[in-house]
């Protein structure tokens, strides 16, 4: 480790001195990892410290290759651990981009008084000084940018894509065509990052889609419509990490929350949050009505109408994966759904004020680190 010798911060680790120190703490497997993400061949059978010799001869060649894939993100991170001589708190960083850095293979994670902290060997900050002023990397890193908001804006619309669609549908916005092969690698590089889209055998989905198939199946059932031709502004909106759209009925939504049940204002955001997706799962008005009775306590029959007339407003203006974007307004007149009755055997119903809640945005309870929405509340 490197060490500041200044008078007032004796023994205080600043960060990593050579790139070599920062793979030695890594296992075989990470390594293998990093050799195969970097396409570097012919190497598999080396033993663990003649593999971490070459990767730390190699790497170095290699860095403008790694952060040309990179985002503003990444890109703004590298350069502020540049200023910050080596390390920088990951307070604010996700746990999510925690497990992707040490895939790069030159940024590391550690803990520095018990808090987390990435790292960049100090023997690289001169020439990745360099790299980050690059106007050729630059220019990549803002088309990359533009490439992965617009991927995720589109896989948050539609919910899944299949293979062979979406760089027809990106490249309705952005150039693709020259550089398809950067494509497909900046976007696995951004599944890797962010963890927000994924892709299998039926196509991309956005990371909330639980069954790609089905998507598919009741995208294809509409032949007559085309996916819904949103805006480029639209979508590089909708590309921004944990967006969430509102649709009318939103605000009245929340309104009625801390209003009528009395919930804090961030709690009804993150219930509403939650009634959105369950539309864009196509759940029905009496699931999402079933769904609010484990959170709410319904006074009266009238209650509930009030509840349903918002929700519904809602839902109708909700734009939907099975609906290829389209909300249900937009393509249908069919009449509301039949509100549930309201129980009348007691105990059926759970009080707010006695069954917590555990937010979208908050800690999972399973102690992974992640945000509940991306861990057990999937």
């Amino acid at each position: 480790m490197a060490v500041n010798k200044n008078e007032n911060q004796i023994n205080k680790i600043i960060g990593i001195a050579s790139l070599k120190e920062g793979l030695s703490a890594l296992k075989m497997s990470e390594l293998h990892n990093i050799r195969k993400k970097l396409q570097i061949k012919n190497i598999s059978s080396l033993k663990k410290a003649e593999l971490i010799q070459y990767l730390a001869e190699a790497i170095p060649f290699l860095l403008k290759n790694i952060i040309s894939q990179f985002d503003e993100r990444r890109l703004f991170l590298i350069k502020n651990i540049i200023a910050k001589k080596g390390v920088i708190s990951a307070k604010n960083v996700e746990i999510e981009e925690m497990e992707y850095f040490h895939k790069t293979g030159f940024m590391f994670t550690g803990l520095r008084n018990g808090d987390p902290i990435v790292m960049i060997p100090l023997e690289l900050v001169p020439s990745l000084g360099e790299i980050v002023k690059d106007e050729t990397i630059l220019a990549d890193v803002k088309r990359n940018t533009e490439w992965i908001k617009i991927t995720r804006g589109l896989l948050y619309y539609y919910g899944t894509v299949p293979h062979n669609e979406l760089m027809n549908l990106v490249e309705k916005y952005t150039p693709i065509r020259p550089d398809y092969l950067a494509f497909n690698h900046v976007i696995f590089d951004a599944m890797e990052y962010y963890q927000e889209i994924y892709i299998d055998r039926y196509g991309y989905s956005y990371w909330e889609v639980l069954d790609p198939l089905v998507i598919l199946k009741e995208q294809a059932s509409r032949k007559n419509i085309d996916y819904y031709p949103f805006l480029k502004k639209q979508l590089l909106e909708a590309g921004e990490t944990d967006y969430v759209e509102h649709p009318s009925g939103y605000s009245q939504l929340i309104s009625l929350f801390t209003q009528e049940y009395r919930m804090p204002k961030r709690e009804a955001m993150e219930l509403v949050e939650d009634c959105i997706m369950q539309v864009k799962l196509d759940h029905r008005p009496s699931q999402l009505l079933q769904f609010l009775q484990t959170q709410l306590t319904f006074e009266s029959l009238e209650a509930v109408q009030r509840l349903m007339d918002v929700l519904v407003l809602l839902m109708n203006n909700t734009r939907q994966w099975y609906l290829k974007g389209y909300t249900s307004v937009e393509l249908s007149t069919q009449e509301k759904n039949a509100l549930l009755p309201l129980p009348n055997k007691k105990g059926e119903v759970i009080s707010l004020h006695t069954r917590q809640r555990v937010g979208r945005n908050d800690p999972c309870s399973c102690g992974s680190g992640k945000k509940f929405k991306k861990c057990c509340g999937k």
